[in-house]
């Protein structure tokens, strides 16, 4: 049974821009995919609002399921050890391959994944084109282009940091600078018509690493700059500086994670929700006070696609319930019933007798935003990344501040030794992120196993390069 991803890419001006769609001649078509890369080029920005709406098109293809709207904590979660996955509904060339980390080039799913995300890169592109080379001109232009680039370098930046951790050995945190891997292509220009620009070899993962944080820096500067500091719909500052602390986290490099987390955390204006479940549930132009970048969701969109595969409404199962593990990391007490102290006890899993399910998205729909950034992660990250400095008192107050909403009057001072710190601080980032996708990545940051007997650099749970993008690109080289 396939999970039910829904593809909402709205076409704007029809000039077709086709990456990574190149068949050689002598290769027949493995599957008949859809082939969505319609973008306007330069040629057909002729102003401002034109110009708005490609920064629109690349905003609908993070909303894809493909893209940002559901795949990227899906595939995350089938390939860590905090979900319990339901195989009846796997489904062949798909998400079955990708669980039993067997991907090929004729997976339906990565393909569309791949492809999707640079269609989204190259719309950002041809916005990032059009400002730095002054195709525009007038005072409108000159009032707007530092917003439309800010969000352009944001969206540029966020999908292919998510395309490289899924299609690259993870960053080595003990080889700062020195992550020569294979990466991905860090696609920069824009392809303006036919088939242009579209053979280029892979970056290591250390000059995307490099390429993500110089664009996501620009764009917090650009966006601070143009006064747009939080959004509830669009990228913003405090979002690019979010994202920042994700990457630096990401890669090891813990002052520069706490000092973008810390910015998020002092100057942000943000506040943990007192229900930690709010985050999920909200819609439209609406966001909870802990929500620093989400996609805007409608009830016409329906796009949401993380919803179904972890809470049904009907008596079937979802794809994803607890691991076993999991049910003793909440409550306090046994047997049932359990004493939750913690109110994510109740608001992320339920505990029966014989199994877990989650419950974090429950009275979610499709409907609502999809969020992707929020405060309790750079709480989170601050404080792994102060313990890990040494700054004891810095990490203890952020870790508490997460788990004082999370216990309410049941919190009290913990009296921890600063070597118990830090373990203390990682498990409650797995109570904190858990169903999130984050899982994955964490564990091969801290270089831990995946799921029993799986490395943290397994090669074998590397998704493989699509067989359009390998036909197409003479300097592509596959993934092991």
């Amino acid at each position: 049974m396939k999970i039910n991803i829904k593809n909402n890419m709205k076409k704007i001006v029809p000039v077709c821009v086709i990456l990574f769609l190149i068949f050689v001649l002598s290769c027949k078509k493995i599957l008949n995919i859809e082939q969505k890369m319609d973008i306007p080029n330069d040629r057909a920005i002729s102003s401002v609002k034109d110009l708005e709406a490609v920064l629109a098109g690349a905003y609908d293809g993070l909303q894809s399921g493909n893209v940002f709207g559901g795949n990227l904590v899906v595939y995350a979660d089938l390939l860590a050890d905090d979900v319990k996955v339901n195989e009846s509904k796997l489904y062949y060339f798909g998400t079955y391959e990708i669980y039993n980390r067997r991907t090929t080039v004729q997976i339906n799913a990565l393909r569309s994944m791949w492809s999707e995300c640079y269609s989204t890169v190259n719309r950002a592109n041809n916005v990032i084109h059009v400002i730095d080379n002054n195709l525009l001109n007038g005072d409108e232009f000159d009032a707007k282009k530092s917003k439309l680039k800010g969000e352009a370098l944001f969206i540029r930046a966020a999908v292919h940091f998510e395309l490289l951790r899924f299609w690259a050995l993870p960053y080595d945190v003990n080889a700062q600078g020195g992550n020569i891997q294979p990466g991905i292509p860090y696609r920069t220009r824009p392809t303006l018509s036919g088939f242009e620009n579209l053979a280029m070899a892979r970056n290591t993962v250390e000059e995307v690493y490099s390429k993500v944080i110089a664009d996501l820096t620009s764009s917090y500067d650009l966006l601070l700059t143009a006064n747009q500091k939080k959004s509830s719909s669009r990228a913003s500052a405090y979002a690019a500086a979010g994202y920042l602390a994700r990457v630096y986290f990401c890669k090891g490099d813990y002052s520069n994670a706490d000092s973008w987390a810390n910015t998020v955390i002092t100057n942000g204006g943000y506040a943990l929700n007192s229900d930690a479940s709010a985050a999920f549930k909200s819609s439209g132009e609406n966001a909870t006070s802990e929500s620093i970048f989400q996609l805007v969701n409608l009830s016409t969109d329906q796009s949401n696609a993380i919803v179904s595969n972890y809470f049904s409404t009907d008596n079937t199962k979802p794809l994803f319930g607890g691991a076993d593990a999991i049910r003793f990391l909440y409550f306090k007490g046994t047997p049932i019933p359990y004493q939750y102290h913690d109110q994510r006890g109740m608001k992320y899993i339920t505990v029966y007798t014989a199994e877990i399910s989650a419950s974090k998205y429950r009275n979610a729909n499709p409907a609502y935003n999809v969020t992707l950034l929020r405060l309790a992660e750079m709480y989170l990250i601050k404080a792994e990344s102060s313990a890990i400095l040494g700054d004891t008192a810095a990490a203890y107050n952020a870790y508490k501040t997460v788990k004082k909403r999370a216990f309410g009057s049941y919190w009290a001072e913990e009296t921890i030794s600063s070597a118990a710190l830090l373990d203390s601080i990682r498990l409650d980032h797995k109570r904190e992120m858990i169903f999130e996708g984050d899982r994955y990545h964490n564990l091969k940051r801290l270089k831990q196993d995946l799921r029993a007997g799986v490395p943290w650099n397994d090669p074998a749970s590397l998704f493989k390069i699509p067989q359009e993008e390998m036909s197409g690109n003479p300097l592509m080289i596959q993934n092991p």
